[in-house]
């Protein structure tokens, strides 16, 4: 009884003593997630044996893409593998795209340019070019890979002896992002660490699971039978979650997904300005929430109070006499981990280190591009590559 009048008079005296708690107890979460998933996340380079080479078929879907689409095209071709195509599609595009492919397929039989055809009003643009880029594929194995990435020469022997060696339908990996404007160093990092490290991997990766898979459009291969017995872009045709769709399909089919640290053989600039970088989250974070209002609006609440709350204490502290010490005690656990939590992270992909030091700023603003896309989502305004995202119906 008296311990119990104890903890009414500590959290009577300090209102902010149960919150403060709450809040170590989630950061403390996130840290060992964190350092689960990158104990558990192998690098691709350390697959590389490869007893049989499958014929691969690399697919790339290509719409405006004059800036990125020669150097990735150029380091596909340059590949060691024995046996591979390189498939692109030009969907539709109004810039020089299309006069750089045809520059690039002259004199090398591997590559092959095909014209997107009319986009049908069921399909979301880019899943009708993969679906396209599918029919026209003849490999035994099918890699569908971003027209912005750029490919290390032994990034398909290194894919499909992981796939092989892990005896897995599907893998894909985690890139490095290539960030020079202030929108991509605070935006990016923090965007693929909400991603990363809110769930264990482990229980990502079991057969069955249908939902928290973990995947990236920037490099996915799969054995064509199994491509196919989870129902390929066809079966997602209007999912804005490609990436996460199809890893969920494979798993749910019963089939082996696998994901790999594969910062040192891809590389990718997504985005190159404020408008980009908000043009291009706006329609993946609400989207990723299942569209569910209520839950979207409680977590983004929730997020800021756990990073910026614990800054807040520290900021008001004896300012006058509160919080008492061990609230503040509290709020410095929380700071320290949040640096050491961010730290590993951008350390492990390769982000510019000294952005860890303004964490709370990626959250505010990454809070803003969060709302921004369920009030784009809702009003029917998203938009990606000049064509409009899909009305979807609200829970």
């Amino acid at each position: 009884m008296a311990r119990q009048g104890v903890e009414k008079t500590m959290i009577a005296g300090d209102p902010l003593l149960l919150p403060n708690i709450l809040v170590v107890l989630c950061v403390l979460y996130l840290v060992t997630t964190g350092a689960i998933n990158m104990r558990k996340l192998h690098n691709l380079r350390e697959y590389r044996n490869l007893k049989t080479a499958p014929r691969i078929s690399v697919l790339v879907p290509a719409r405006n893409e004059e800036d990125t689409i020669g150097p990735c095209v150029s380091s596909l071709l340059a590949q060691d593998y024995p046996d591979f195509q390189v498939i692109v599609i030009n969907d539709n595009s109004t810039d020089g795209t299309a006069a750089i492919l045809s520059k690039l397929e002259q004199g090398d039989s591997r590559l092959k340019i095909i014209s997107g055809q009319p986009l049908p009003p069921d399909w979301l643009g880019k899943h009708w070019a993969c679906h396209q880029l599918y029919r026209a594929a003849d490999g035994e194995l099918l890699m569908f890979t971003d027209a912005d990435t750029v490919h290390a020469p032994d990034t398909l022997r290194c894919a499909t002896a992981a796939l092989l060696e892990e005896k897995a339908d599907m893998i894909s990996i985690l890139p490095r992002h290539i960030l020079h404007s202030l929108a991509e160093k605070l935006l990016m990092p923090a965007f693929a660490l909400g991603a990363f490290a809110n769930v264990p991997l482990p229980p990502r990766l079991r057969p069955g699971n249908t939902k928290l898979a973990s995947s990236s459009g920037k490099l996915m291969l799969f054995r064509r039978t199994s491509y196919e017995a989870a129902g390929g872009f066809q079966s997602i045709r209007q999912s804005v979650l490609d990436d996460l769709q199809l890893a969920e399909k494979v798993s749910a089919s019963g089939m082996r997904y696998r994901v790999f640290d594969g910062t040192d053989n891809v590389t990718c600039r997504m985005y190159h300005n404020w408008t980009e970088v908000h043009r291009g989250l706006t329609k993946n974070v609400f989207p990723s929430y299942g569209y569910n209002v209520p839950l979207f609006i409680f977590t983004w609440l929730w997020i800021n109070f756990v990073f910026w709350e614990p800054i807040i204490v520290l900021g008001v502290h004896k300012i006058p006499e509160y919080p008492p010490a061990l609230s503040v005690g509290l709020a410095a656990i929380c700071v320290a981990a949040c640096l050491v939590l961010f730290g590993s992270y951008y350390h492990r992909f390769k982000f510019p280190l000294y952005m860890v030091l303004l964490y709370p700023v990626s959250i505010s603003l990454m809070t803003a591009i969060a709302f921004s896309s369920m009030f784009l989502t809702i009003s029917g305004q998203a938009t990606w590559k000049d064509r409009k995202m899909p009305n979807r119906k609200i829970p």
